[in-house]
């Protein structure tokens, strides 16, 4: 079977067992996708012609309406049919640069440590180096199941064959059942790159905003980036002092950059003992600190309900949604994320 898109002409060959979107990426067409997982709406485009399963598809992410009217979630649509697909070019949408189609790697478990009370830091050694930007996740295959778990590189991409990941444990997860039981030597099967928040060099401030393992693919751009001359502001939600990470490694990086700052937002507690320490929520913090965010490119990385309140107070204060890049991290509910 083949799938065609239009306007774009592009043209290439899918198996049934194949969704949309991974064959799409594995012929080095790039296009603008979230989750993979039908959580999300950022892959939704619109069936021309042909027949595709799309029962995976969340009611959440495309209404009944508009599949009604032709639209399908490219990451978890199946061809049954030859496909002409319409891709959704909104005016002024972004052009992606070329990236690195995904392949399989086998990633070798050099280290294993504890963070907090809910993140775990996990180091592996890949058998081949990979090519991937700042920001961007892979996909680890679960042993012995069909199912997959996708976490953020923490590392930069000149880091080559060392990889580095900060994953939130889910008890009772398939993931995170594994990594209790994970030790040095023992191989892992991945899956790479994937994502389209990555790093974006356009010269203007940057402004920063991740909670959690959010934390993950910022300490890959910073990392990556280190050195350049353009502004950066980093708040990062906590919930308590002891929620706080690699304040080392961002002391490091802040020596790098001419104008960084770090802002630790603490939602519970007092803040007692950090440095640079705000009260409250990253959104209302970012209220008070900020009154024309037009100036910026904007990184989110967190939960859902976190990146979008981010997002609409930007949008408020004059940031234009396209400067805005998100990864929205999707509760295990199927599949689980981060």
């Amino acid at each position: 079977m083949k799938v065609i898109f239009k306007p774009t002409g592009d043209e290439f060959a899918i198996s049934a067992d194949e969704d949309i979107l991974t064959a799409a990426l594995r012929h080095g067409i790039n296009l603008q996708y979230g989750c993979r997982h039908g959580n999300c709406s950022s892959c939704k485009h619109w069936l021309l012609e042909g027949d595709v399963d799309d029962s995976a598809a969340s009611v959440y992410a495309i209404p009944r309406d508009e599949r009604e009217d032709g639209a399908i979630l490219l990451c978890c649509s199946y061809p049954r049919t030859d496909l002409l697909i319409e891709i959704d070019q909104h005016e002024g949408s972004e052009e992606l640069p070329p990236m690195e189609p995904p392949a399989r790697r086998v990633a070798t478990v050099t280290g294993v440590r504890p963070l907090t009370k809910s993140l775990v830091e996990l180091r592996v050694r890949l058998d081949r180096t990979l090519s991937f930007r700042a920001g961007q996740y892979a996909e680890f295959l679960i042993p012995g199941t069909s199912e997959r778990r996708s976490f953020s590189l923490a590392s930069a991409p000149s880091e080559e064959l060392d990889c580095l990941f900060c994953i939130k444990r889910v008890d009772g997860g398939a993931f995170g059942t594994l990594l209790q039981t994970l030790r040095p030597g023992d191989s892992l099967d991945i899956e790479a790159p994937f994502g389209a928040m990555f790093y974006r060099d356009t010269g203007r401030p940057v402004l920063i905003v991740a909670t959690g393992s959010g934390i993950a693919p910022i300490m890959s751009i910073l990392n990556d980036i280190a050195g350049a001359e353009v502004p950066i502001r980093f708040y990062y939600g906590i919930r308590c002092a002891d929620d706080l990470i690699y304040q080392d490694a961002l002391n490091g990086l802040a020596e790098r950059f001419s104008d960084f700052e770090f802002i630790p937002c603490v939602s519970r507690g007092s803040g007692e003992g950090i440095n640079g320490a705000r009260l409250g929520r990253v959104n209302r913090v970012i209220a008070e600190d900020i009154r024309d965010a037009s100036a910026y490119d904007a990184y989110l990385c967190g939960p859902p309900a976190m990146c979008d309140a981010v997002r609409l107070l930007l949008e408020v204060k004059g940031l234009p949604d396209r400067r805005i890049h998100a990864d929205r991290f999707f509760p295990a509910i199927a599949p689980e994320r981060r």
